[in-house]
């Protein structure tokens, strides 16, 4: 590893990183904002390196990951790090991610370093295996809950839930994740798992089991959005209710039409089949007498979830090798489009209310 000006791990540091991972649209940020708030906790939001990890098979003198890392999700500049003071190292997967994190943290006083994003999900063994001192907070959600936030989402103008295959990815990946999660629990690795539920409803009472988990003192600030610091998330509408001051547990509108509801209804009695009614804990079926999910429609299901997140992953692919002035053209073009599409939702959505 190459040198640099920026401090490398301290003792005063975890040994090894605090990953938030949920499904998305599923609690994860609600959780990060209240956790962040801990003088002692300063995790990333969504800086998402793991996903750019064939970055670090590129010789030496080519392995720029500051730079595309900056231009993939603008990491560093919204955590107040300058990418220039990175962009000189030539590190390895772990040594980037140890010298990233962990001086976000050190910058903020903090002991504990990592990361928070629902990307995650499907990557839970390889982070465990690449970070052997690895500790983990699992959210997890009612799937209806997640599906209807990822709609909403879409409905709000986000090209990236406006995808095609967002609601399967969402669904389906529920059953990778748990499949992850319990490998963690397996192998003894050290894991709490929460649910969106209790936390909205119940903050305190999480934020003290979580802290007993990390090893931290609890405050009662912890139950609250009030002075959390929310300015490395993402701007947009579908992240509204993190960045204000009140954690809402009224139920929100449910937009999933009749098809997707009885889906996953089917999806969520075989889950509970297979994990004796304890996984999913929140989901109410409603009277609903849809059979469990099939092994015919769970093979077609498996393969078209696969097909996609083959080409996610064929995407990080060509963005960590392809010219950047090529992905910046693409991504003006992109960009360009979905400013467009989102304006004619939002006129149709205006139009729709007049009438």
């Amino acid at each position: 590893m190459s040198s640099s000006p920026l401090n490398r791990a301290s003792g005063a540091m975890s040994p090894g990183p605090l990953f938030v991972v949920s499904m998305w649209r599923s609690g994860s940020s609600l959780l990060y904002a209240l956790l962040n708030k801990h003088p002692q906790v300063g995790l990333m939001y969504e800086a998402d390196l793991m996903l750019l990890r064939p970055l670090f098979l590129k010789p030496l003198k080519f392995r720029d990951w500051a730079q595309r890392w900056q231009f993939w999700n603008q990491a560093f500049t919204r955590h107040g790090l300058d990418p220039g003071e990175f962009a000189g190292d030539r590190s390895n997967f772990r040594g980037a991610f140890e010298l990233a994190y962990m001086e976000y943290a050190r910058r903020k006083g903090a002991t504990i370093w990592g990361d928070k994003s629902p990307n995650y999900y499907d990557r839970l063994k390889e982070m465990a295996e690449t970070f052997p001192a690895a500790r983990f907070i699992i959210v997890w959600r009612d799937p209806l809950g997640t599906s209807n936030s990822i709609l909403r989402a879409a409905q709000s103008g986000n090209p990236y839930f406006r995808r095609k295959g967002s609601t399967l990815r969402g669904l389906f990946g529920n059953e990778i994740f748990k499949e992850q999660c319990e490998w963690l629990v397996r192998n003894g690795k050290p894991v709490i798992e929460v649910n969106y539920e209790d936390l909205v409803g119940s903050p305190g009472v999480i934020m003290q089991q979580v802290c007993r988990f990390l090893n931290l003192d609890y405050s009662a600030n912890l139950a609250t959005l009030e002075g959390a610091d929310r300015t490395a998330i993402y701007d947009g509408q579908h992240h509204a209710l993190v960045k204000g001051n009140e954690i809402v547990s009224r139920p929100r509108s449910n937009v999933a039409d009749d098809a997707l509801r009885h889906k996953i209804d089917r999806y969520a009695r075989r889950w509970q089949r297979q994990h004796a009614a304890s996984w999913p804990a929140f989901h109410h079926f409603e009277g609903s007498e849809e059979r469990a999910t099939g092994d015919w429609e769970h093979a077609r299901d498996r393969a078209h979830y696969h097909a996609l997140r083959a080409f996610d992953a064929f995407t990080a692919s060509c963005f960590c090798a392809a010219p950047l002035k090529l992905l910046q053209r693409y991504r003006d073009r992109k960009y360009r489009k979905s400013s467009a599409a989102a304006k004619c939702v939002t006129q149709t959505a205006a139009h729709a209310k007049e009438a």
